[in-house]
């Protein structure tokens, strides 16, 4: 059945439902009235008003409403149709207490008040219980079964008005704390990350001056070596351990610095206050080339982590640093994480098949290519993708994988979180592109597509 097919069904069933309640003119007035008062008033604490006043200016009945604190499940009074929100009491009754269905206490008719079981509601209530709180009428005893009938159906759309402005209070509380978070983010992380290049600057110059000292200790070796040649063995010694720490710190040195780099660059743009304004990737485009900025830079990063799991990847340097690299203009950024998606999941799930010799190795490759008029006449795009070794991909999943949360049943590492992918899909789209997945007899092809311009 699809969309429209179940909303007419739904449609006609409330058509029915309404044929058999049979209200009257008055009562239809009434559900009327609250649901053009609930829309008028931003401030939940005037639709508590509405809800206790509506039922006192129809029908001239005395009502208390209470809510349930999602966090302690303690109910607490919120208003009454004779003194607004101030207490009449100084504490809940005894008899108020949390239930699924109505019911009558003495002279008072009690009903609980349903919120909505939606996904968003793990949002406001931290608990599964959908009762929010409680609508108590006064004097109700003489009330007909129709009446309490009606009540209820009231009471049900108190329950979806209060749970739409508690969302819509919770939702811009939210963005407040996720504006506040952004702002503090840029203050006490990305601001003082800066700081970070002037102290590798300061350890670039001291490895420099090491050098500097071993060019030094090789001339005082040259004066020693035949003069004293004791003293010639004990400090060469000293000096060809200093050169494989000095290198070694270089080495470390280095590498901690391009981590250093990637990571701004990752903070800098996730972290871009503009992205949290409008709700969505907001893009900082600049010209740059594919292959050099982009995938290299990951690609040389992972190196090492590539070989601690047996694969070698030195020929994808050498393929594609040999061919013609594609001009595009991107979030460099973003694309530069999506690139980073890509390679950390070929090192998580690559498996080793058996190859033309017969030995089992793991394989990743990595394709560019140039797609002319892919776009339409005169409009190009380039595709990338990154090929990993292991079983393939059934049809259905390879159609899923990049949705948000998606994971295969298949996969025994236990590792993914179905958001990397999911993230991969929003960049691509918001740069106009798209993304894809192709099982293949030995493994399975990531790519995404994206326009050179």
């Amino acid at each position: 059945m699809d969309a429209l097919s179940a909303i007419i069904k739904r449609v006609q069933q409330k058509k029915e439902d309404y044929a058999t309640y049979a209200f009257d003119n008055v009562q239809m007035t009434v559900l009327n009235t609250f649901f053009d008062l609930a829309q008028e008033y931003d401030r939940v604490e005037n639709l508590y008003l509405v809800i206790v006043g509506v039922p006192r200016v129809f029908f001239g009945l005395e009502s208390n409403l209470f809510l349930i604190d999602p966090k302690t499940d303690m109910i607490k009074w919120a208003a009454n149709s004779n003194t607004g929100l101030k207490s009449p009491e100084d504490k809940v009754p005894r008899y108020i207490r949390i239930t699924r269905a109505p019911y009558m206490e003495a002279d008072a008719y009690i009903v609980p008040i349903h919120g909505r079981k939606t996904h968003a509601g793990s949002i406001v209530f931290q608990k599964p219980r959908d009762i929010i709180g409680i609508f108590e009428v006064k004097q109700a005893s003489h009330l007909p079964q129709p009446k309490l009938f009606f009540l209820q159906k009231y009471v049900n759309r108190i329950g979806y008005n209060l749970y739409n402005k508690f969302l819509a209070e919770q939702s811009i509380q939210h963005l407040k704390f996720i504006n506040n978070l952004v702002a503090d983010m840029e203050h006490n992380v990305i601001a003082p990350n800066i700081y970070y290049k002037y102290y590798f600057r300061k350890i670039r110059k001291y490895l420099n001056t090491g050098k500097e000292i071993e060019s030094e200790l090789d001339k005082l070796l040259d004066e020693l070596k035949y003069k004293h040649p004791e003293v010639y063995a004990r400090i060469a010694e000293i000096h060809e351990r200093m050169i494989v720490t000095n290198r070694a710190m270089f080495s470390d040195q280095e590498k901690i610095e391009q981590h250093y780099k990637h990571t701004s660059l990752f903070l800098e743009t996730l972290f871009r206050p503009d992205h949290f304004v409008y709700g969505e990737y907001i893009l900082k485009k600049t010209s740059c080339y594919l292959w050099r900025d982009i995938v290299k830079p990951q690609l040389q990063r992972y190196r090492d982590r590539f070989l601690k799991q047996g694969i070698a990847i030195n020929h994808i340097l050498e393929d594609l640093e040999e061919a013609e690299d594609i001009q595009v203009r991107v979030d460099k950024g973003l694309l530069a994480q999506v690139a980073d998606n890509f390679l950390s999941n070929a090192v998580k799930y690559a498996e080793p098949i058996t190859d033309a010799s017969g030995k089992a190795v793991k394989k990743v490759d990595c394709k560019m290519k140039l797609l002319k008029n892919f776009l339409g006449k005169g409009h190009d795009a380039a595709r990338f993708d990154v090929f990993t070794s292991g079983q393939p991909i059934g049809e259905d999943d390879a159609a899923n994988i990049f949705e948000e949360g998606f994971r295969l049943g298949q996969s025994e590492a236990g590792q993914g979180t179905g958001h990397g992918l999911y993230f991969v899909k929003n960049v691509i789209e918001v740069h106009g592109g798209t993304v894809g997945c192709k099982a293949e007899e030995t493994g399975n092809d990531f790519y995404f597509i994206i326009p050179v311009t």
